[in-house]
């Protein structure tokens, strides 16, 4: 049986609502949390695809919205003289 990735977080243990802070901005805490995860890669793919509001895989809402907008621009790019065709 394959272990998902979310059982070796860091975070597993933490109380969600530390994520979810009214100020925005996330504690040096929350940061540390992030930093020293093992799963940051999986959480970050995630974290991005679903586009929840809070700190999620070391990141603001607003700086994952950031690489969506820069993932969407690179989907469009032309390659010699034709658009790409990415897999959504």
């Amino acid at each position: 049986m394959t272990v998902d990735w979310r059982q070796r977080a860091a975070c597993k243990d933490v109380d969600p609502d530390l994520f979810f802070q009214e100020t925005g901005r996330p504690s040096d805490r929350l940061k540390a949390i992030c930093a020293g995860c093992k799963v940051l890669i999986p959480c970050w793919f995630d974290a991005i695809r679903r586009g929840d509001s809070g700190y999620q895989a070391g990141m603001s809402k607003a700086e994952r919205e950031q690489i969506r907008r820069w993932d969407r621009r690179q989907r469009r790019l032309p390659v010699r003289g034709r658009l790409r065709k990415v897999a959504s």
